[in-house]
């Protein structure tokens, strides 16, 4: 079931990737279109979202929702979905970013239920 939820975001023009991260940096499960390193890709966004989330608590700014990072080629968007587990989404730069999110919190829910 998980696998299919996140092919779903395979459908969104302009991703690429949709990817289930455990906090410890390893891939629970992914659904790629293209060449992606997606064991690098899970250790980068567990950091990412790690050190944003420790940044947050630091300056009292509560909780983390969700993380944007915009690059020349396209955005990455992350969002917790448990203590243990974090997805991350790449796209490139024709993606519709309000759209990703739109998605991502259509489907919060059933990822989490799918864990």
């Amino acid at each position: 079931m998980l696998k299919q939820i996140l092919g779903e975001f395979l459908k969104v023009e302009g991703v690429s990737a949709a990817v289930i991260v455990g906090r410890d940096g390893f891939v629970i499960e992914s659904a790629i279109s293209g060449k992606i390193d997606i064991d690098a890709l899970g250790a980068m966004a567990s950091t990412g979202m790690g050190t944003s989330e420790a940044m947050g608590n630091e300056l009292g700014k509560g909780a983390l929702d969700q993380m944007l990072v915009e690059l020349e080629k396209g955005p990455i968007i992350m969002s917790p979905l448990s203590a243990d587990e974090l997805i991350a989404i790449v796209a490139d730069s024709t993606a519709n970013v309000g759209r990703i999110r739109y998605e991502l919190k259509k489907n919060k829910e059933r990822l989490i239920a799918a864990l």
